[in-house]
């Protein structure tokens, strides 16, 4: 029998929000009470970045699209614009507040102000996941049409308890971050050390890509190998495979890759040449993450880049990865440049000593057996 024609390849998708992967949209009240309570939260809930979304509300034709730092983007015509332009554009903040009163969103708060009763009851069907009530001033319990939509879990505060509020929010977002795997790289042809650098018995025995992977399924991560787009599907030293899917293009490859298999994680990678990599480290890294940017990574003091291969990549860096691929740039150590990362000073720096030669090879071992390396 043959092979059912598959019109499209394989991907995994992100979940299907509208804007965010911590989204809520905000019901019951004004478009300016929506906007005053965005702007409270702002405060309340900062360094976490918030987006507001909302509807053009100006009357002059010219559109202003973004402003990043200093600069502002306006465009003489409205640009074409659709749902899968909102999953895009979102992705380097933390959590988007939506107004209701104009789109919906996975995730909702409600305000209950009896002067827009009327106007939450023909959105009820917009009502699918209400997160918190909040009662406006004069207002003691939600509306009984809201019964069926909520559970006697659902917080209800008041609306001007920003404090709470905010943590309430805090909670949901920490509940939600992205999962942490492993990849460790062995993938590369190590043509300079004329012996496979995964294979490496550099502790106890332990090939090196058994001895990363062993670290990492200890603390509880999941834990994959990269291999090349030739390689066998079969588990590596017992570990699950994720081939090469951009062929030929390195450890860029490879965390694309990454991402193809599961946009919604972010991924600890590793390289098998880096061979003094210790648990210890790892576990600092991982202690150290920060979420709220592209990736996690070490520089050792006395230079001035990141070290891409000792780094955790959230999945917001994914769309960032491509996108700069686009414009002719493949490299990680560029990518973590050029992205707002969180920097771990590496004051050990045999931590981040690459072996890449035989030379080096017996260098690493030499440090690891506590001996000067033979001259």
């Amino acid at each position: 029998m043959s092979d059912k024609h598959q019109k499209h390849p394989p991907l995994k998708r992100t979940p299907k929000w509208a804007f965010h992967r911590n989204e809520w949209a905000v019901y019951g009240t004004t478009c300016a009470g929506v906007k005053s309570f965005f702007d409270r939260l702002g405060i309340a809930l900062a360094p976490t970045r918030l987006a507001y979304v909302d509807a053009d509300h100006s009357e002059e034709q010219q559109q202003s699209f973004q402003q990043i730092g200093k600069k502002q983007f306006h465009f003489a015509q409205p640009l074409e614009w659709g749902e899968y332009d909102d999953r895009l554009f979102n992705w380097p903040i933390d959590a988007a507040i939506v107004n209701g009163n104009h789109y919906p969103a996975t995730r909702q708060i409600v305000i209950i102000n009896s002067k827009k009763r009327d106007s939450l009851l023909r959105r009820i069907d917009q009502l699918t996941q209400i997160d918190m009530i909040l009662l406006a001033e004069g207002e003691s319990a939600p509306y009984n049409f809201l019964t069926d939509k909520i559970s006697a879990q659902t917080p209800i505060l008041r609306l001007d308890d920003t404090a709470g509020i905010a943590t309430l929010l805090q909670d949901k977002l920490a509940a939600n971050i992205p999962p942490l795997k492993a990849l460790i790289l062995a993938g590369g042809k190590s043509k300079r050390m004329q012996a496979d650098k995964a294979q490496l018995a550099y502790h106890d025995g332990q090939s090196q890509v058994a001895y990363l992977a062993g670290i990492c399924q200890e603390l509880g991560l999941e834990t994959y190998i990269s291999r090349s787009h030739e390689a066998s599907d079969a588990p590596y030293e017992g570990f699950p495979v994720i081939k090469d899917r951009l062929v030929d293009m390195g450890p860029f490859g490879a965390i694309c890759s990454a991402f193809l298999h599961d946009p919604t994680a972010a991924y600890l990678v590793l390289a098998c040449d880096l061979p003094l990599i210790n648990r210890e480290s790892i576990v600092t890294l991982m202690q150290q993450r920060n979420p709220s940017k592209y990736g996690t990574a070490y520089k050792l003091v006395d230079q001035a880049f990141p070290e891409p291969l000792i780094s955790i990549y959230e999945p917001k860096v994914y769309q960032r990865l491509l996108r700069l691929l686009t414009l002719g740039y493949a490299c990680p150590r560029k990518i973590l440049i050029n992205s707002e990362v969180e920097i771990i000073d590496l004051v050990d720096a045999t931590v981040a000593f690459n072996a890449n030669t035989p030379a080096e090879r017996d260098q690493a071992l030499a440090i690891i057996q506590g001996r000067a390396p033979t001259q």
